[in-house]
């Protein structure tokens, strides 16, 4: 599922969270770029509700659109590392599949696809990578569990008051960078160019591929982050992206910060998403972009927001830091 709106800045909770955690619908993935759309991802049986539910809360120059039949796949760990994030989207274009989006975490790289699409993607990750757990593509398929039982294992009740993360984990000085990308061939030139990030010594902790509302261009938005200073770097990329992507015109935001929290159960509980928005926004602190998948929660903001942030997620949110800095702060 595809939802675009347009003018949703501080409405991400109501219009997109809020109705599918109220109908206890989970997310299996969910990205977001400001001032753009979303993509998300739910459980095939509960697409046609979710589809309907935020429909439902649209308004004038809002759409929603319907992608049934589709799948994520995932590579992890990628440790961040752009030459791992390179070589997926390599691969993706070699398959010459049409993504519905992409979207990163901490450990993690995913992309949704159509499901018929499926092995074909498959087999030629094996081409471009080496898994030390399955020696083919037939080894892989033959290990994957049934849908319904992947279903069955993953459902879980969102019980808890304050919601248990292992970590809440902030970075400052990223920049955040966007592009619109229109075409296979040009995201496998964005795949070449971070190929080439790898050298610099930078890495990715921040990515997301969203189609743009209204047009067959995607919106591909990261973050990066080395030994450069934040404006050592900017220059470095700027060329390097313009090298392989010469048509493109990159806009790039600085200063920007990330925080990213871990598990447990974001990829199969619903309402955690909405309860980590909900937040934010309601302290004003501006989402420029998030991702969430594969058990984790990646989002931007803007650094001067950064110390509200934690602040509001770690009243929020329940984690080993927090607690052991609230025990800290009772025996002085």
């Amino acid at each position: 599922m595809v939802a675009s709106f347009p003018q949703a800045e501080g409405r991400l909770a109501q219009r997109v969270c809020a109705p599918l955690a109220l109908n206890h619908i989970n997310m299996n993935l969910l990205t977001h770029v400001v001032g753009d759309c979303q993509v998300l991802c739910t459980e095939a049986a509960s697409g046609e509700a979710a589809f309907t539910l935020i429909r439902a809360r649209g308004e004038a120059g809002a759409a929603v659109h319907f992608r049934p039949g589709t799948a994520i796949i995932s590579i992890f760990p990628h440790g961040k590392h752009p030459e791992i994030i390179g070589n997926f989207i390599r691969s993706l274009a070699r398959a010459r599949v049409m993504i519905h989006g992409l979207a990163s975490s901490p450990s993690a790289i995913s992309a949704v696809v159509a499901s018929q699409k499926g092995k074909a993607v498959v087999r030629q990750l094996f081409r471009d990578f080496h898994f030390s757990a399955f020696q083919s593509p037939e080894e892989f398929f033959g290990a994957q569990s049934p849908p319904e039982e992947l279903v069955h294992k993953v459902v879980a009740e969102y019980q808890e008051k304050t919601i248990k993360v292992y970590w809440i984990v902030p970075q400052s000085d990223l920049d955040l960078w966007g592009m619109a990308v229109s075409s296979t061939d040009i995201l496998a030139g964005f795949a070449d160019a971070l190929l080439e990030l790898g050298s610099l010594g930078l890495k990715i902790p921040f990515l997301v591929a969203i189609p743009a509302s209204q047009s067959e261009d995607f919106i591909l938005s990261f973050s990066t982050v080395g030994p450069q200073t934040i404006d050592e770097r900017g220059p470095q990329i700027r060329h390097l992206l313009q090298r392989h992507l010469p048509d493109l015109r990159p806009v790039r935001l600085i200063p920007v910060a990330g925080i990213f929290l871990h598990g447990p159960h974001f990829g199969d509980r619903y309402g955690i998403a909405q309860t980590l928005v909900e937040s934010l926004e309601k302290t004003h602190i501006t989402l420029l972009a998030l991702s969430c998948t594969i058990s984790s929660i990646s989002l931007i903001i803007r650094q001067r927001e950064l110390a509200a942030a934690q602040l509001v997620l770690g009243n929020t949110f329940a984690s080993p830091i927090e607690a052991a800095a609230a025990s800290a702060r009772g025996r002085v």
